[in-house]
């Protein structure tokens, strides 16, 4: 049932069209909120991650 869902949702053009739009700027945000001295620490996959989730929680 769950994977139904989930595959739903990346095969509906206009949820892939916003999501294509909106991540690479929400991804930047999370270089720019875990860069010092304009070097990416490491954390920025636990906020990508974050972001991720985040997503897939306000669709379902």
């Amino acid at each position: 049932m769950m994977n139904r869902q989930i595959l739903q949702l990346f095969e509906d053009s206009s949820i892939v069209y916003r999501i294509k739009e909106r991540l690479p700027y929400l991804f930047q945000l999370a270089e720019l909120e875990s860069s010092r001295d304009r070097k990416i620490g490491m954390e920025v996959g636990s906020v990508r991650e974050r972001i991720i989730t985040s997503l897939l929680i306000y669709k379902f």
